[in-house]
Order: C-alpha cells, then sequence, then structure tokens
C-alpha cells in the first residue's frame, strides 16, 4: 500500500517514522512540494494526476524542485484501489496568479533579491488595493531592472484569505477527487510566548474543523494531541518553535493519523501473502524490487527484514537507497545513519552515496564526514569531487582544491568540464582550475581558457557588486579574482576593494541592502580579504553592531584586531573592547594578550582584562543553564577552559554543567523515541564522568542493537577496568 502526504513536513515526517511499523510506504513522487491551503491542494492532487501542467516561469513560486512540467495522465481505473492519502490544511491565506496557487514560503524566496519589492507586494497584497501597488512598484527604481517575469508576477498574483464557505466547497472537491480513503489533517493549535493561542492559527482551525464536519471527511487534530503531552517535549526549542515537531511527537501525530486512516493496529501487517516469510526471504525480495526500480515494495521489504533481524547491515542500505529514490527527504538522513551505523556497511561505496545524499539535504558537515572516511576507505575520482565541492560550499578552499587534485589527475577532462561549466559555483571553478594548474594534467592552453572563463564570470559579479538593481555577488566570485589573478593582482584588488566600499555604501542607505542576509554576509565574511581597506571594516563594524548583527559584527572587529602593534594600538584595544560588548569574550582574551606581548598593556591590566572576561563567561554560563539551554552554556564552559584552564571558579561550574548533563541525559531516556537524541546525551554525561554507569550501559545496548559488537565490547572492557569492584 502507498500513502501519499499532501501538505507539509508536519504530515510528511510522521508518516514516514511510522511506515515501518504499519508496512505502507511514503510515496511523494508525483507531487512538486509542500502545500498549505486547500486550494493548493486541489492543484497539487490535479498534477499529480496528469491534469494540470506548470509553467516554467511559476514553477520557482510553486516548488523548490527541478522543474518538472506535468506527470502523465493517471486515468481513473489505474489508480490503485489500496493507495490512501493524507491531507494537510495549514492556512487560509491563498496568492493567486493567473489560474495557478503559488505557494507562500517558494513565493518569498524567490523574491528574496529583491527584499524591497517584496515588501511593497505584502504591505499591498489584496486585489484592492493594487492600484496603489503598482504605484508603489513604479516609483522604485530596481522594479524596473527586475525580470519580465518577476514584474509580472509582483503585479497580477492577488493575496487574500478564503471564507469559510469556500473552505468548505474545497473540501468537498478533494473528497470527490480522492474518494473516501484519506484523512485531513490541521495546523496544530499552540501556544505563544504569552501562554494563549496563536489568534490566527486557532482561528483557521476551527473553521477547517467546521468544514470537515459538515462535509463528513475525517479529521486529525494535532492541537488536541499536543495539548496532552506537553508543548515543551512536542515542539523543538521547549515548545518555542510552533511551526514543526520533536522526533518523539511526530511518532505520536503518525499512529493517530495511521489509527483514523487505516484503523487501531498496535501490530505492523505483514505484507500480503508473504506471512511465512523469513527475514532473508524479505531480504531478497527488497533486492530483487530494487533492482527492478520498484522502490516502494524494496522499501516495505527492507523494513520487514529489518523488524525480523534487526541488526540485519544490507537491509538498512537498501532501506535508505528505497528513501531517496522515492523522495523521503524528511528521514532519508536518518536511514543513513542508521545503516552506517553498522560497521559492515562503512565501505567506500556506501559512505559515498550517504555522503552525497546529506549534501543535496544541505547537511554539509555531515557529508564532509562521510566523504572524508569514504576517500580514506577509497581513493576514487567521483568522492574526491564530492568532497572537493564541500569543502567549497563550507569556504574550506584550500582543503577543496587538495580534493580536486585527486579528480584532476584521475579525469583531467571530466575535471575540466566542470571548471568552465556556467552553473559550476566560482568558488569550486577557481579551486578545480587551480588543481588542474598544480596536477599539469591537461594543456597550457585548455587551462588558460578555463582560467579566463572563471576570471570573467567573477569580474562580471564583482564589478556590479553594490550597484542600483544587481544582483548580489557570491563569495566565490572573490575567492576567484584572488587565487586566479596571476599578473592582474594589483588591478583585482582594487577592484574587490571598490565592490565592497560600493557593498558598503548601498547597506548604509538602501532599505533593500538593510533588509538583505546575504548582503549583511558578505560584508562580514570580505571583510577578511587583505585587499579590502580596514578603514571600510571599520566603518562596517560599527554599523553592523548599531544595527544588531552581532554574530557579523564580530567577524569585522577580527580584521581590525588583527592591526600591526604598536602602530596601530588603538584600532585593536577598540576592536577589543566592542569583543566584550559583543560577547566574544575568549576573541577578546587573545587580543588582550597580543596587547600585553606587544608592550602595549601591562601584565597587571592583561590581567585585570582576562578576570573581567572570566567572570562574564561564569554569568553567561549560569544564564544559560537557568534557561535550559545546555549546548550554550557548554561553550562558556568551553571558552573558560580554554582561556584559563586553572580559574577558580572551573571546577564548581564544571560540576554544575556535569549534573545538567546528567538531568538531560535521564529525561531523555524516559521521554524521548529518538534514539541518536539519547546517545549524544549519553556521550555528553561520558565526556564529563567517563565512569557513569547508566550512560555507558546506554552505549553499550545501542551497540547491541546496531550490531556493532566490537564497539560494544571495547566499551563495556573500559567501563569494567575502571569501574569498583
Amino acid at each position: 500500500m502507498n500513502i501519499t502526504t499532501i501538505g507539509s513536513c508536519r504530515v510528511a515526517g510522521p508518516m514516514a517514522k511510522v511506515q515501518a511499523r504499519r508496512n505502507f510506504v511514503l510515496d511523494n513522487r508525483l507531487l512538486y512540494g509542500y502545500t498549505h491551503n486547500s486550494k493548493e491542494t486541489i492543484q497539487a492532487i490535479r498534477y499529480m494526476r496528469g491534469d494540470l501542467t506548470i509553467p516554467a516561469a511559476l514553477w520557482p513560486f510553486i516548488s523548490g524542485q527541478t522543474y518538472r512540467e506535468g506527470n502523465p495522465r493517471l486515468p481513473h481505473g489505474s489508480i490503485p484501489a489500496e493507495d490512501r492519502h493524507v491531507v494537510e490544511i495549514s492556512s487560509i491565506k491563498v496568492l493567486e496568479l493567473d489560474g495557478y496557487q503559488l505557494q507562500l514560503v517558494r513565493f518569498k524566496e524567490a523574491l528574496a533579491f529583491c527584499p524591497e519589492l517584496r515588501k511593497i507586494f505584502f504591505e499591498h497584497g489584496s486585489a484592492e488595493v493594487r492600484a496603489q501597488r503598482l504605484r508603489q512598484f513604479h516609483a522604485t527604481a530596481s522594479y524596473a531592472r527586475a525580470p519580465e517575469a518577476v514584474q509580472h508576477v509582483l503585479t497580477q498574483t492577488v493575496l487574500r484569505t478564503q471564507t469559510a464557505a469556500e473552505i468548505e466547497s474545497d473540501l468537498k472537491q478533494i473528497a470527490l477527487l480522492l474518494g473516501p480513503s484519506f484523512v485531513l489533517v490541521t495546523h496544530c493549535n499552540a501556544m505563544n510566548a504569552h501562554g494563549e493561542l496563536i489568534a490566527d492559527r486557532a482561528k483557521m482551525v476551527d473553521r477547517v474543523s467546521r468544514a470537515c464536519a459538515r462535509a463528513g471527511i475525517t479529521l486529525v487534530d494535532p492541537g488536541s494531541l499536543l495539548a496532552a503531552y506537553g508543548q515543551d517535549r512536542g515542539m523543538p526549542e521547549d515548545g518555542r518553535d510552533t511551526t514543526h515537531y520533536t522526533t518523539a511527537f511526530a511518532h505520536l501525530v503518525g499512529k493517530e493519523i495511521c489509527d483514523k486512516l487505516l484503523g487501531v493496529q498496535e501490530t505492523a501487517a505483514l505484507p500480503e501473502g508473504q506471512t511465512a516469510n523469513d527475514w532473508k526471504q524479505s531480504l531478497e525480495a527488497a533486492k530483487e524490487y530494487g533492482q527492478a526500480q520498484a522502490w516502494d515494495l524494496a522499501l516495505l521489504y527492507a523494513n520487514r527484514a529489518i523488524e525480523l533481524k534487526p541488526n540485519v547491515s544490507a537491509a538498512y542500505v537498501l532501506r535508505a537507497r528505497a528513501m531517496m529514490a522515492l523522495s523521503q527527504t524528511d528521514e532519508v538522513l536518518d536511514a543513513w545513519g542508521a545503516a552506517l551505523a553498522i560497521d559492515a556497511n562503512r565501505n567506500a561505496y556506501i559512505l559515498r552515496q550517504a555522503a552525497e545524499c546529506a549534501f543535496e539535504q544541505g547537511q554539509i558537515d555531515t557529508a564532509r564526514g562521510w566523504a572524508q572516511e569514504s576517500l580514506q576507505c577509497e581513493r576514487n575520482e567521483k568522492t574526491a569531487t564530492l568532497l572537493g565541492r564541500i569543502h567549497a560550499r563550507l569556504g574550506e578552499n584550500e582543503q577543496a582544491e587538495r580534493a580536486f587534485r585527486v579528480s584532476a589527475q584521475a579525469a583531467p577532462e571530466r575535471s575540466l568540464r566542470h571548471a568552465t561549466r556556467s552553473s559550476t559555483p566560482l568558488e569550486e571553478g577557481a579551486s578545480m582550475v587551480s588543481a588542474l594548474a598544480a596536477t599539469q594534467a591537461v594543456d597550457s592552453t585548455s587551462l588558460q581558457g578555463a582560467r579566463e572563463h572563471v576570471l570573467k564570470r567573477a569580474r562580471r559579479e564583482v564589478r556590479h557588486a553594490g550597484r542600483a538593481g544587481a544582483l548580489l555577488p557570491s563569495l566565490g566570485a572573490f575567492y576567484a579574482l584572488q587565487i586566479l589573478a596571476g599578473e592582474h593582482q594589483t588591478e583585482l584588488d582594487d577592484e574587490i576593494n571598490q565592490a565592497y566600499r560600493r557593498l558598503l555604501k548601498s547597506y548604509e542607505t538602501s532599505a533593500e541592502y538593510r533588509s538583505s542576509e546575504m548582503a549583511i554576509q558578505l560584508l562580514a565574511e570580505l571583510a577578511a580579504l587583505n585587499a579590502v581597506d580596514v578603514r571600510y571594516v571599520q566603518r562596517a563594524a560599527k554599523q553592523l553592531q548599531a544595527d544588531g548583527h552581532g554574530a557579523v559584527a564580530v567577524a569585522c572587529w577580527h580584521r581590525l584586531a588583527e592591526a600591526a602593534l604598536p602602530a596601530e594600538s588603538e584600532t585593536v584595544l577598540l576592536a577589543a573592547t566592542r569583543l566584550v560588548q559583543l560577547g566574544a569574550h575568549a576573541d577578546a582574551v587573545s587580543v588582550y594578550r597580543r596587547l600585553a606581548n606587544s608592550g602595549v598593556l601591562t601584565p597587571e591590566q592583561t590581567a585585570a582584562m582576562i578576570e573581567k572576561n572570566l567572570r562574564a563567561l561564569a554569568r553567561s554560563m549560569g544564564r544559560h543553564l537557568i534557561a535550559g539551554n545546555l549546548r550554550m552554556a557548554e561553550q562558556d564552559v568551553g571558552a573558560i577552559r580554554a582561556i584559563d584552564p586553572t580559574y577558580a571558579g572551573l571546577p564548581s561550574l564544571q560540576r554544575t554543567l556535569s549534573d545538567a548533563h546528567k538531568r538531560e541525559f535521564q529525561d531523555q531516556r524516559q521521554q524521548s523515541k529518538d534514539q541518536n537524541e539519547v546517545i549524544a546525551s549519553a556521550k555528553r554525561v561520558i565526556e564529563s564522568n567517563p565512569m557513569d554507569r547508566e550512560a555507558n550501559v546506554e552505549l553499550v545496548m545501542q551497540s547491541l542493537r546496531t550490531g556493532n559488537l566490537n564497539e560494544g565490547r571495547r566499551l563495556l572492557e573500559r567501563f569494567m577496568e575502571n569501574a569498583p569492584a
């Protein structure tokens, strides 16, 4: 049986978590992404069944996936009778354009390059004030430079709120399209920071619930589950994130949906006609269906094999591959993590597959770890290219070049094509050109052509930086100018400096740049470049700090803290003072010690400054513990330890943190259904108390559950050697 969720991650995630227990497959391959209101739902159903195509110009405002105009038309009789659907209605706001329903999140993302125009739209989104919207657009300089398709979207789209009668009519149409084999899920009624129901959401949930009752549609209300379960446990950040679910609560929501959709059932239903299959037969069936690209059945039988024998390594890999093929993005990384928890699966090929998946999902740090391990297992050109791309994405350009050298030596022509492809990010292209030059893998003419191609792209971006109506440049463009400059170094350094000056001027004078996260981040990251005049960096640091952008201001003050001593001692002292104001105490202490080494500060002055910062960190740690933010408290203690391991108050702070870790571990073990959270908590306990019995036992049991017998034996022997008899 296949189940399709038409809604958001609040239904896709819970259903993915319970599919193994209930022996169905979550299959959303024919959809274009998440939906939120009833009109989007009808559009998604028509698209899924091949009754609707979507123009390419509107696709970015509807979906974040690769463009697919439509699906093959499905005759009504060809739809399997056993298939089920879960529909979520979590909004009554609609964005309509030319008969299509735009998706609000995608709409905002597609217009991220013109925040000023986007702001005008949302202030005048209704049809009644469209004339006023047009007047404001024509009075804004950046509107004339926007692409024609974007102008059309901005001027013709209408934002409105659905009426109760309209919602009821839509729900009846959905019921006709899907038949009786679906349930409807509302948004989750949650409390705001003042302990009151979020008013707009409560109104929307009530309106949808009433419409369902009148239409005779089976309803699942996660809000009633949350009220009983507790918002602090059911939603992330102790209940402050009111749009997502914790893993444990997602399991509960998934079970409730399944009970309403499939009937109450405590044990998993066996695949039809396969009640006598053992784990080997289930695994073989999963392999056969995987080879035939029938990934829904492959997933079904892989889950069955895991249920019958929890440590069968191949079944975990098959499950992860099937979830990738079925685009189950909410759960696929957990599936790969479970597969790689078994030692037998940690080979080069499987590690690379997992790294590719993590890279596509935007989990870059996870992807880097898996790709590095894969390359250590086997020196492979594809893995090296992947690792280079990961390092480039993280801004680790030297490591990216080293990885690209492996692929350049193994496949120089393919590497050359990658460097010169217009869609290749500039930081990747520049690193690949450098790798090709270092390995001398291609002829000089081809190499020079690739260098000029990347430089031309980079210079075009940098020259337009900060100019009215121009798109923001990528950080990779500046990196490319630096490493590929050659004999044009002085000229290109000046271009970088002037680009920074224009960006700063635009930030100071333009609301569009002030509201752009990318522009703010660029000012911070480019401040580290030697080509940028420190006077501009200081101006940027002061303005960013005044505007409340503390983290990025710290990056600018770091550059000023590196000024020459003793000549620029006033600048360095100012940087240290500002770092203290911004809470970057460990960084400030490093600057004070540098000032002391150069003779600007006396030893007594330096000691007083260090003591002041240590006390500030201790107070910060106390505040974070009271707020329940253990991760920030850990950072504070780590900073104190790095500054002065002999600090008198450190043992007391460490004991307090250790006690907090122990309480967190006990709570996680009792309440969390996510074993990864429990294991991470156990490891934190062991870091501060290596002989903690409960935490060690938990790690040993986890190793046994995943089939890592050697790791379990090692943990147990280490504990027994040091534990009291």
